[in-house]
C-alpha cells in the first residue's frame, strides 16, 4: 500500500469564527446565573445537568437534577450523577448544548468518584477491602471503615480526584458538540509580609484543578452585575483573574440578560452566533 505523501504547508490557515465549543461561566451565588441557563435551554437544543440541591427548583429548564429532593445525601446525587451520564452517552448527540451546573458541585462528587476510581486501579486494590487484602469484599460508602482516598499520606489521594474530574469532562465532550459550564467563584488571597490580602478572583476548584481546567475551555467568562442587567466580562483585568477567551468575537463585557418590566430577557445570540 502506498503511503499518502504529506507536504509542509506553505499558505496561512484562516482562522475560525465560530463559537465557543467550552464556555465557562463563574459568578458569586444569587446571580442570577440558573435563571439565565435555564433560559438558554428554551431558546437553543439544550439541557442543563443541574448537581446543585434545589438549584433549579424554581427555574424553567429543560434539566435533569441529580438532587431529586432535598433529603438526598451527596452520594445519592452522585449515583443519579452516573445515572445520568450513561444516559446522556446512550444519546450522543441528542443535545446541541450540555449545561453542567455546577462544575463546584462536580468537584465535590470527585472525592466520592476519586475515591472509587483509585479503588478499581491496581495500586487501590487493597483498599477499601476487608481484613485490607486485594480479593477482600469491597466496603460500601457509608461502612464505617470506609475511607476517603484523600485519607492517603503526602496528600496523594488529590490526583486521583483530579483524573476522575477530568474523565468527566472528556464524558461531556462525547455527550454534546457545543459544552457550557457554571461554577461559583472565590476570592484569591496571596501572603505580603505574614498578611493575607485579596488580589482577585479565582474559580472555586481543588487545587491544581483551577489552571488544568481552565486551560481547557475555549472561553471563561465572570458573570457581573450592574443594576438590571448582567454581562459576562471575558477581560483579563490582570494575571490574578482567571478570565479570557480564544474566540475572536467574546471580549470584553457583552450583555447577556437585563430586566424589563419584571421579565428576563436573555441575549444569548451575543455569544452564539
Amino acid at each position: 500500500m502506498e503511503k499518502e505523501k504529506i507536504e509542509l504547508p506553505n499558505e496561512i490557515t484562516t482562522p475560525e469564527n465560530g463559537n465557543p465549543k467550552d464556555l465557562a461561566i463563574v459568578s458569586i451565588p444569587k446571580m442570577g446565573k440558573g435563571t439565565i441557563l435555564g433560559d438558554f435551554t428554551t431558546k437553543y437544543n439544550g439541557i442543563v445537568l443541574d448537581m446543585e440541591k434545589d438549584g433549579y427548583q424554581y427555574i424553567a429548564a429543560r434539566k435533569l437534577s441529580t438532587y431529586t429532593s432535598h433529603d438526598l445525601s451527596p452520594y445519592d446525587s452522585y449515583l443519579n450523577y452516573i445515572k445520568y451520564r450513561k444516559l446522556l452517552l446512550e444519546h450522543k448527540g441528542k443535545y446541541d448544548y450540555l449545561i453542567v451546573d455546577g462544575l463546584t458541585d462536580l468537584d465535590e462528587l470527585s472525592e466520592i468518584g476519586g475515591t472509587l476510581y483509585y479503588m478499581n486501579s491496581v495500586i487501590g486494590k487493597k483498599f477499601n477491602r476487608k481484613n485490607g487484602i486485594a480479593d477482600g469484599e469491597k466496603l460500601e460508602y457509608g461502612d464505617p471503615e470506609w475511607k476517603s482516598v484523600l485519607t492517603l499520606p503526602d496528600g496523594a489521594g488529590y490526583q486521583h480526584l483530579r483524573n476522575w474530574f477530568m474523565q468527566q469532562i472528556e464524558f461531556f465532550k462525547q455527550i454534546s458538540p457545543y459544552r457550557i459550564y457554571a461554577a461559583h467563584v472565590v476570592d484569591k488571597y496571596i501572603k505580603d509580609n505574614g498578611k493575607e490580602e485579596v488580589i482577585g478572583a479565582e474559580i472555586s476548584l481543588t487545587g491544581k484543578l483551577k489552571t488544568i481546567f481552565s486551560s481547557r475551555v475555549t472561553a471563561l467568562a465572570k458573570l457581573i452585575a450592574d443594576g438590571d442587567k448582567r454581562y459576562l466580562n471575558f477581560d483579563v483585568v490582570n494575571d490574578s483573574i482567571i478570565a479570557g477567551s480564544r474566540a475572536p468575537h467574546l471580549k470584553g463585557r457583552i450583555l447577556i440578560s437585563e430586566m424589563k418590566n419584571d421579565v428576563l430577557t436573555t441575549y444569548w445570540e451575543n455569544i452564539f452566533k
